[in-house]
């Protein structure tokens, strides 16, 4: 069933995209979020939204799916996180080419491999990964500080990737 964002996930949501450096991002789109097992959260026009609030039967999917509401904090998916690397280059390292094509696969990413880092990456914070022009093309975690990233060595373990969609492991749309 879709609803709208509770207080506490509105609250959430918000730190969240302030932690990405994008939270403009919450005034710009509508949220819904579908209840299942996990807590879907989707940008929506503000139609959608009135169309599929309370609907029955309910749709399959309605707008982007943007991540999932965890009790405190929104896990973006990757949808989520090609929006926000569009407008913010907070918790962001780009990639060489050849890096590009290893983390589409899965592949963790090398110290050599990077060419820019935010300079306020912390040790096991969230990053999302980038090619050269900026765009996402996975999330990871940061096994070092900004400092250590650049060493010859696996620096960012990758947790999700654009090549989920066509390796068909992982449902990545959350429906």
């Amino acid at each position: 069933m879709y609803r709208g964002l509770k207080k506490l996930e509105l609250t959430a949501m918000r730190r969240s995209l302030d932690y990405w450096g994008a939270f403009e991002l919450s005034e710009e789109f509508d949220f819904i979020i579908r209840q299942g097992e996990k807590n879907d959260l989707f940008a929506v026009t503000p139609e959608v939204k009135y169309y599929v609030i309370g609907r029955e039967p309910e749709p399959a999917l309605a707008g982007l799916h943007f991540g999932t509401m965890g009790k405190k904090a929104l896990v973006l998916s990757m949808e989520g996180a090609y929006l926000v690397a569009q407008v913010s280059d907070k918790k962001k390292v780009k990639v060489t080419g050849q890096a590009e094509s290893l983390v589409v696969y899965g592949r963790d990413v090398f110290g050599t491999s990077i060419t820019w880092a935010d300079e306020t990456i912390k040790q096991n914070e969230r990053v999302i990964i980038a090619n050269k022009y900026g765009e996402a093309i996975g999330i990871g975690r940061a096994r070092f500080d900004h400092g250590g990233l650049f060493q010859d060595r696996v620096t960012v373990n990758t947790e999700a990737d654009m090549g989920l969609y066509i390796r068909g492991q992982q449902d990545v749309a959350g429906g």
